[in-house]
């Protein structure tokens, strides 16, 4: 399979609030918006995007999951963690070096899914050597 993009989709019922959360702390731009669907897109990508969508659609998919994380790796991590502090969002977990190579820190957009940002680190031994077994 060619992936040309990948989106993720969060069925919410604050479809306004979460549009305002990702473009604010986040920087995503606005695609497309109608009255049960927007459309975002990370800044200055094509490649990747966030769409929201009313859970409860006459047609359509319907979404019956809980719980989610988006993953985000950045350049300068401790930049966001201080950023995104400053500006007002809701540190869920501070910011830390995790033993299987990643610093991160995590806040909840307002559907309460988890937003892990973070930078790669060298792992800790036993975490390398984990990987280094999966090589081929």
């Amino acid at each position: 399979m060619l992936t040309r993009r990948m989106d993720v989709t969060i069925s919410t019922r604050k479809l306004q609030e979460s549009k305002e959360f990702y473009m604010e702390y986040l920087g995503f731009e606005l695609v497309f918006e109608n009255d049960w669907y927007i459309e975002l897109v990370a800044e200055g990508s094509t490649t990747m995007g966030v769409s929201f969508v009313q859970p409860d659609l006459a047609a359509g998919e319907k979404f019956s999951g809980k719980g989610m994380i988006l993953s985000f790796e950045v350049a300068d991590v401790d930049a966001e963690y201080a950023r995104l502090k400053t500006a007002g969002a809701i540190i869920c977990e501070e910011l830390k070096d995790k033993p299987w190579g990643e610093r991160s820190f995590v806040i909840n957009d307002p559907n309460g899914v988890h937003l892990y940002i973070y930078k790669s680190i060298p792992p800790t031994p036993d975490y390398q050597r984990i990987y280094d077994s999966f090589k081929k």
